[in-house]
Parts: structure tokens; sequence; C-alpha cells
């Protein structure tokens, strides 16, 4: 009988400082929002200088992680302005390629405001990810976030297709996220956040990516005085599909996000 295990996907601090030359006074360092583990926040319509963030990237992938999957978490590069949003996703360890030490994971992709009002807004976007094994795969982002309860709610749907790999996949992936969270404080909120991934495989017995996944806890964000970094962790049980799999087995997923100040 297999025992329930705990696997901590903690990202290791200490990362290399990325260097980006924008033309901008200053990025508002102090309102950042608060930045949920799973989910990528819709861009600020209300900014109109670029703003930079370098984040311990965990997202749609966590559970791949958790499942043991994927192991690199990545660091994330999102530069911001207005309405849109530039995001670059590279792994922190190397694999040998062609002869060559690449990154065993590289991602691009580009997310626009698409609507937004005082306390709603909707973004969508896409671009492509190639990981060290050979997988390229096309993604398609769906981002909302609203206010609700004194809080903010926030969600995204990422649909995946994969249009090559060396392992079988479905025709098409799709990762759910939720996320709900309150300030309690100048520097700290809480909330609860959610991930659910192949979520067909509930029904469908046919899945081909192990079965669906969710974990659903509770969650808490803490930022620096003046926003210049913030931390988030959300942690619970993860149930699986998949038969032979332990009931309930622990997920813990921390992600971290500097925003330093930009200037010309």
């Amino acid at each position: 009988m297999r025992h329930q295990w705990i696997r901590v996907c903690l990202p290791a601090a200490g990362c290399g400082l990325l260097l980006l030359a924008c033309t901008a006074s200053h990025a508002v360092a102090q309102n950042a929002p608060s930045r949920l583990v799973f989910t990528v926040g819709v861009p600020d319509g209300a900014s109109s200088q670029p703003a930079l963030h370098v984040s311990m990237a965990v997202e749609e992938r966590g559970l791949a992680m958790w499942s043991g999957s994927v192991s690199d978490f990545g660091v994330s590069v999102e530069v911001t302005q207005s309405k849109w949003m530039l995001r670059g996703l590279t792994g922190m360890t190397t694999l040998p390629i062609d002869g060559q030490l690449r990154p065993d994971l590289r991602q691009f992709e580009i997310v626009r405001n698409v609507y937004a009002t005082r306390s709603f807004s909707v973004a969508g976007g896409g671009g492509i990810r190639e990981e060290g094994d050979g997988t390229r795969t096309l993604i398609g982002r769906v981002l909302a976030g609203s206010d609700l309860g004194s809080g903010r709610l926030q969600g995204s749907l990422v649909m995946e297709r994969a249009t090559s790999s060396p392992r079988p996949h479905d025709a098409a992936d799709v990762v759910t996220t939720l996320g709900w969270s309150r300030r309690v404080g100048d520097r700290v909120s809480l909330g609860v956040e959610s991930i659910g991934q192949d979520l067909e495989g509930l029904w469908n017995p046919a899945e081909a990516d192990g079965g669906a996944k969710l974990l659903v806890g509770p969650s808490v964000q803490a930022q620096s005085k003046h926003g210049v970094w913030s931390a988030s962790l959300t942690a619970g049980p993860v149930v699986h599909s998949s038969p032979g799999t332990p009931p309930h087995p622990f997920g813990v997923f921390a992600s971290a996000n500097w925003m330093p100040a930009l200037h010309r």
C-alpha cells in the first residue's frame, strides 16, 4: 500500500539578475497588486508607464510539478504597459541539445487587455512553449479579474496543444485556475486558490495525461512596504482521478515576484 506523501514545490531563492532596456520614467511599484501562485494577473490598464516583473513562476504548471512530470519552475519576466503584457519564461536548468547547453524550458506569450471597467477586466492572448525533450506546445490564455466581497477574484483558462512531442498527449489540454484574496493589512492578503488540470478525466477514463487533478486550499500573499517584492503561498489536498493514486496527497506551492523601478 502506498503511503501519502508531500511534494513541496518551493522555488529556490537566488535567481540571477535579468536586465532589460526600456524607455520609461518610473514603474509605480507600490501599486503592484497581489499576485496569486497559479493565476497570471490581468494587465493593469490604468498604468501608462511600463512595469517590469521578475518572478519565480509556478502558474499553470503547478500540478505537473506535483506529479513529478516537470521539476523546473522557471523564471518569468513580464513587461506590462497600459493594456498589453509581454511574457518570457525560461528554465533554471540546462540540457545538452545539439551539442549546446540550452534551458530545459522556454516560453513566450503576448497578452492584451480586451475589456475593462473600474471593477472588472478580461484579457486574452497566447504564445508557444518549448521543452528540453523536444515538446512544442501552443498556448492560449484567457484571464479575468473582478472585485468581490471587499476582495479580488481572479481566474484563468489556459488551453495547451502539443504540436510535437515524444510522449502521447490529448488533442488539447485545459488548465483552469481561480483565486480570491482580500487584504487584511498594508502588506498581507488572505484568500483561497484552486487549480484544475485535465478535468475531463473526471468523466473520460481515456484521458491520455494521467487523469484529472484538482487542488483547492487557503492562500496567503505578502509584499514589502513599497510593493517592490511580493510572495505567495498556497497549500491543500490534491484530488486525483487516476486509480491507485493516494486519495488526498498534499501539495504546497510558493512563488515570489520582484518589481524593480525602471529608469530612462
